[in-house]
């Protein structure tokens, strides 16, 4: 969580209800998950990486969460098949992170206490860290695979000073708190995190990793934000010092600077209110900023999104990275996909027998057969139903074979990925 949590049962009780909607882990494709060629993420942090939001919809249990590490997955999409498993810790502070990793050090299954003192949050909330707390050997088992690491840390552990000043303070007072014992308090999460880093790289050799700075929520006009974002401003710097002290050590450590998205745009990106049960998580828009300041970090051409799709277009499809010219078209509930341009994104050869409307596909040993309007689909010479033919369709002066997508995911092997929130479909040979 950011600087400035204040754990108010409200807040703390609307996040609990994220125990229905968001699993610790999460494969997002049948095929990609024993994939080896698979580019694995692992999330690791507090409520921010959960992808914590204060909105009715997660409070009723309506809508998933949807974070930075959600888009982050869609940027692996957009490059590579990619795998995403989450044990990202609501109220986690430095110091239990240390200790759940070290519980996956040592293969011991632990408990929500074994981290921290969870005994001021709801009792749902301290059941969803009992069960990632409990899940340290699947932990271990995902980043000794991992290609990357992403986490936010450090929130709860600033929280108690800032909540110290901001409490019945004059300005006056609530500043020498804060200029008093930020120095002490940033030592303090300086050596933890270097606890963290240590056993993280040991836990995950090949990974690389990436942390995110701290963001203000406070709004602009308030007294203590000069001060406060002087402080953010001074932790980044110090943060970007450590990762390169970590990184000498053989440490592969990034910062993600989201602090400066978020300045002078809290009062959009945050769900900040100082005056009733404030919470001071990002909104969507503090979110996406997030996910473009970690994407900006870890891949050389930044944050990708789909190109605009005509109204008439139901979803986008990205094949190997690429938006192929002919768009998908949606039948009684279905979507199809022209052959030709999955081929030709995937590099496979495509055969054409005009005389029996037989489309013949071939990709690295593979052979799938599809005939015009035929319910039945070959794949290596072993006939498979299909619920809904392939069919014609003029494109200009062409003439292209439209099949449908579960041909792709089922047929082909290839790593088939679904993505809601931005109405995309990934597919990654």
């Amino acid at each position: 969580m950011p600087l400035l949590l204040r754990r108010s049962f409200t807040l703390i009780t609307l996040a609990a209800a994220l125990l229905a909607a968001v699993l610790p882990t999460a494969a997002l494709s049948p095929a990609s998950a024993a994939s080896p060629e698979a580019y694995r993420i692992v999330v690791l942090g507090d409520s921010v990486s959960v992808g914590y939001e204060p909105i009715e919809e997660i409070k009723n249990g309506t809508a998933a969460p949807y974070g930075y590490a959600d888009r982050l997955l869609e940027q692996s999409l957009f490059r590579t098949r990619s795998t995403l498993a989450n044990y990202a810790i609501l109220g986690l502070t430095a110091p239990g992170l240390a200790n759940l990793l070290q519980g996956a050090a040592d293969g011991k299954t632990l408990q929500a206490a074994d981290l921290q003192n969870f005994s001021s949050f709801d009792p749902r909330v301290v059941a969803y860290a009992d069960g990632v707390a409990g899940r340290t050997r699947e932990l271990a088992a995902d980043l000794a695979k991992a290609d990357l690491v992403v986490l936010t840390i450090g929130g709860n552990d600033f929280s108690p000073l800032i909540k110290a000043a901001v409490e019945g303070q004059s300005a006056a007072s609530a500043s020498q708190i804060i200029q008093d014992g930020f120095g002490m308090r940033m030592n303090d999460y300086t050596e933890d995190l270097d606890k963290v880093m240590v056993g993280l790289h040991a836990l995950a050799p090949d990974a690389r990793i990436v942390m995110s700075d701290q963001y203000l929520p406070l709004f602009k006009g308030h007294e203590l934000y000069p001060l406060l974002l002087d402080k953010v401003k001074e932790l980044s710097k110090a943060l970007d010092l450590f990762a390169e002290s970590t990184n000498e050590r053989g440490i592969p450590l990034k910062v993600a600077h989201v602090s400066g998205k978020f300045a002078g745009k809290e009062s959009s990106y945050t769900y900040f209110n100082l005056f009733d049960n404030f919470d001071i998580h990002p909104k969507q828009p503090g979110y996406e900023a997030m996910a473009q300041a970690f994407a900006e970090t870890i891949w050389d051409d930044g944050y990708r999104k789909p190109a605009p799709r005509a109204e008439e277009v139901p979803v986008s499809v990205v094949i190997n990275g690429k938006e192929p010219p002919s768009k998908p078209t949606l039948i009684k509930g279905t979507t199809f996909l022209a052959l030709r341009d999955v081929a030709n994104a995937v590099g496979a050869e495509l055969k054409w027998n005009q005389a029996k409307k037989t489309a013949t596909f071939n990709k690295s040993g593979k052979e799938v057969v599809v005939t015009i309007g035929s319910n039945t689909v070959y794949v290596d010479g072993i006939a498979r139903p299909l619920q809904n033919p392939a069919y014609f369709q003029k494109e200009g002066k062409d003439v292209k074979t439209y099949v449908p997508l579960a041909i792709v995911s089922d047929s082909l092997d290839y790593q088939v990925v679904f993505r809601k929130p931005i109405m995309t479909v990934f597919i990654n040979s």
